[in-house]
């Protein structure tokens, strides 16, 4: 299973509870609830744009 499978299977549990697990970072953690809230987001938006499915980013290696 590959990063971007794993990503996409993690965030289908976090799907509809961003709020609810943005807090427990927050509580958890040195990061606030809107820095965990903004990362769930890009997160969420990078797996999106993901439209070959593999997540290579060929030009970073």
């Amino acid at each position: 299973m590959g990063v971007m499978d794993k990503l996409r299977r993690l965030l289908g549990l976090v799907e509809g509870h961003e709020d609810k697990v943005a807090e427990q970072v927050g509580k958890r953690t040195s990061v606030s609830e809107e820095k965990a809230r903004e990362g769930i987001e890009r997160v969420q938006e990078a797996v999106g744009d993901d439209s070959n499915g593999d997540g290579a980013d060929r030009s970073r290696r």
